[in-house]
């Protein structure tokens, strides 16, 4: 499915900035291939996915609280923090779903009730991804970037590509989750009996 988005994305855009979108997508592929530590995972598809969004946020999920890991875009005062899952009904569904979604801005009476990383701005559209392990969500990605235009026939060439790159991550995860599990149960004992 992933690379059926990146084909897909890629057809929209002229010579030039098909060129660019595919080494984008390949150089934070790469990365995230190359990384062999959970955080080195993270840390990649945090800096694929921000070259691709105006603000861009990573929350890890610790039991109920999203700790914030990294961010770009936003000042100090609204960058995430330490929050409840339940501190937000966008994000309680991303969680409870385990899929993809979207936030626009909204009217000013409901914008100023959202936290203050998911006010998304005028002309901008946001998007919540998952990453998942194993069925569980292990930390959320929220990226913000320029809305659909009129003439695109779809979303946002780059929600196309920062989803591409969050579930690229979650099988990296996984992997590399997997990898260790196995080292650790086939590693011998140094029990003698």
């Amino acid at each position: 499915r992933a690379a059926i988005e990146v084909a897909r994305a890629v057809g929209r855009g002229g010579v030039h900035a098909r060129h660019d979108l595919i080494s984008r997508v390949i150089k934070a592929m790469r990365r995230l291939d190359e990384a062999t530590t959970l955080r080195g995972i993270i840390d990649a598809l945090a800096d694929g996915a921000a070259a691709e969004a105006v603000r861009l946020a990573v929350l890890l999920v610790d039991g109920e609280v999203l700790r914030g890991y990294r961010h770009y875009g936003y000042s100090h005062d609204l960058a995430p923090a330490e929050l409840r899952i339940d501190a937000s009904p966008f994000l309680t569904q991303i969680v409870g779903s385990r899929t993809a979604s979207p936030i626009s801005p909204a009217a000013p009476r409901a914008e100023a009730t959202r936290l203050p990383f998911l006010r998304v701005l005028a002309g901008r559209v946001g998007l919540g991804m998952p990453v998942v392990v194993g069925q569980e969500v292990v930390a959320i990605v929220f990226a913000e970037g320029a809305a659909r235009q009129p003439d695109e026939p779809g979303e946002p060439v780059w929600t196309e590509q920062v989803e591409v790159l969050v579930r690229h991550a979650s099988a990296r995860l996984e992997n590399v989750t997997s990898l260790r599990t196995v080292e650790v149960l086939s590693a011998p004992s140094s029990d003698p009996s």
